[in-house]
């Protein structure tokens, strides 16, 4: 698995911080960059010998290791908080999953404000220093809601709402640095093979401490026992509050060693929302005489400026069926994990856990994804059949929702059957979600990166992140309106609104080609191919919820 990642990692960096403008080409040279200029040659030349004069940061380890630490507590709390809410305090199981989904909805969302603090005011290691303090009130706290007699101090119900909520913020705000921090330690462009490998190495760290977190609370949980309980939620939220204060205490002793970072007070997200808001106001006010109401913006901002940010709104356009997609993705976590307790999950005489069974998808996805780059992409371009990612995201969607059709028929077979089913037959619906996310996730924000301006890169990254929460806030919505009585039914809603969604999606690429909006692989300079990255929802997969996972080069698996 290690190899693996080495291998097919990003090779940028300069999406680097994520909302921030830190790298810039000269697009008539690919290898000129804010270092200096070179010739192809030369630059290979040049960064082969200056690399050998600088050794591999030691401030990158500290990141790496408190990365892992911090992977495993949260998502360690994803794992076991919709069953614990539900066996522990005793709310419902649409009650436990909207709070679940809460909880990751700000967990995504939060992001796009530690990165727009780092970037643009305080820089990434002091946005760390000061989030890990609620971060780690957060985790005391849900601690403390495990204790029977803190029921006569406070409600344990409104104590785990704030500790999730600080644990939300806390998560979001950190990974919106923590990558960003790890790669600024390096020195650009001489370590480039260095950052390389950090970006191989960190990715690999993040997915082993979520493997973790799958499978270590539940067992947790299960062999140990307090207060008179079967199971003991105190040793799991325990060990994972250990967990995370290992996580604060090396990135405290790392401050000794991070670079000294100067924020730049100036951030492209609030510059294109800026000019969308003021040529909004010009439109409302009478003051636009053509169609298109940004070009009253000109003036104010750069022609050049207006002109990439209508390039950039009219990709994302292209992601408004999207957050559907993200609801059926999240609910891992919480309606596939109750369905887990209503089946028999001994396998081959052994007992597993409910909530560890959805540690089928991220090792489903970590066969998928090599699969499909070294043997069904190569396999497709031999017979001239390549797969453009607008058609491979249409793929994507309609195997998403065979997922939940799948898992629509098996909730038909519990309610029906008067003997346990076992597990085993859960195993479909986890395929094709995975097999959906390679299709989707992967080459649609892949198309993305090359569709929007390069100044406009950052700014999706943050479209993104809230295409994912508004898709956990989907799953909240349906839980508290409930538009159908039996679960199975809900199965099957969420399999047509995906249908739905991608059908939309279809119709709004088919529109977005036959404008002549795309732009080609030869309109796209070779340095700029090579810094796509390929961005695996770690947490929503199973594995993780967005950061910048391994992108391994995509141009030459999908043709424009």
């Amino acid at each position: 698995m290690h190899n693996f990642y080495l291998k097919n990692t990003t090779k940028s960096f300069e999406t680097l911080p994520i909302l921030g403008n830190s790298y810039k080409k000269n697009p008539k040279n690919p290898y000129d960059n804010s270092y200096g200029t070179a010739t192809e040659k030369s630059h290979k030349l040049d960064v082969e010998s200056d690399s050998k004069k600088f050794k591999y940061p030691i401030a990158v380890i500290f990141v790496l290791a408190s990365k892992f630490f911090e992977a495993f507590a949260a998502n360690g709390v994803r794992t076991v908080l919709a069953l614990f809410l539900h066996d522990s305090l005793h709310l419902s199981e649409d009650t436990s999953s909207a709070i679940l989904h809460l909880f990751n909805f700000f967990s995504q969302f939060c992001p796009i404000f530690g990165a727009v603090l780092a970037d643009s005011y305080l820089g990434n290691a002091r946005t760390l220093f000061i989030f890990y303090i609620p971060y780690a009130i957060g985790y005391v706290g849900l601690v403390f809601t495990t204790l029977p007699y803190m029921e006569q101090v406070f409600s344990a119900t409104t104590l785990v709402y704030v500790s999730l909520l600080l644990i939300s913020i806390g998560n979001g705000n950190l990974r919106a640095c923590i990558t960003s921090l790890g790669g600024q330690q390096f020195n650009l462009p001489e370590q480039k093979p260095e950052l390389d490998q950090y970006f191989s190495h960190y990715y690999f760290i993040y997915t082993l401490g979520i493997l973790l977190s799958k499978i270590f609370p539940p067992e947790v949980r299960s062999v140990t026992t307090c207060f008179q309980e079967d199971v003991c939620y105190t040793a799991v939220f325990g060990m994972l509050c250990l967990v995370f204060f290992a996580s604060w205490f090396v990135f405290l002793v790392g401050l000794c060693f991070y670079k000294h970072e100067t924020p730049q007070h100036n951030n492209v997200l609030f510059k294109v929302m800026g000019c969308c808001v003021h040529a909004l106001l010009n439109k409302v006010k009478g003051k636009v005489t053509t169609g298109d109401c940004l070009e009253s913006a000109i003036g104010k901002y750069s022609d050049v400026f207006v002109a990439d940010v209508r390039s950039f709104l009219r990709v994302i356009v292209l992601f408004i069926p999207l957050p559907i997609y993200f609801s059926l993705l999240a609910q891992q976590d919480s309606s596939w994990t109750f369905q887990a307790t209503q089946l028999n999950t001994t396998i081959a005489g052994f007992y597993i856990q409910p909530d560890q069974i959805k540690a089928i998808g991220p090792m489903l996805l970590l066969i998928l994804i090599p699969l499909f780059d070294k043997f069904i992409h190569p396999l497709c371009r031999y017979f001239g059949h390549q797969l453009s990612p607008l058609h491979s995201v249409s793929l994507g969607g309609f195997s998403a929702a065979f997922s939940f059709s799948c898992a629509g028929i098996l909730q038909i077979l519990i309610e029906g059957s008067d003997a346990p089913i076992s597990v085993i037959w859960q195993f479909p619906q986890f395929f094709f979600l995975q097999l959906g996310e390679v299709l989707l996730s992967i080459p649609g924000l892949q198309f993305a990166f090359t569709q929007a301006p390069s100044s406009m890169k950052s700014v999706l990254t943050a479209a993104w992140f809230c295409n994912n929460a508004i898709g956990n806030l989907i799953v909240v919505i349906m839980k508290e309106i409930k538009p159908v009585r039996y679960q199975s039914t809900e199965f099957f809603m969420y399999s047509l609104l995906m249908l739905l969604g991608i059908v939309i999606f279809s119709f709004l690429a088919h529109l977005y080609e036959e404008r002549g909006d795309m732009r080609t692989s030869e309109g796209i300079i070779a340095s700029e191919e090579q810094t796509i990255e390929k961005f695996v929802y770690v947490e929503e997969l199973g594995i993780g919820n967005l950061e910048a996972n391994s992108f391994d080069s995509m141009n030459s698996n999908y043709r424009y």
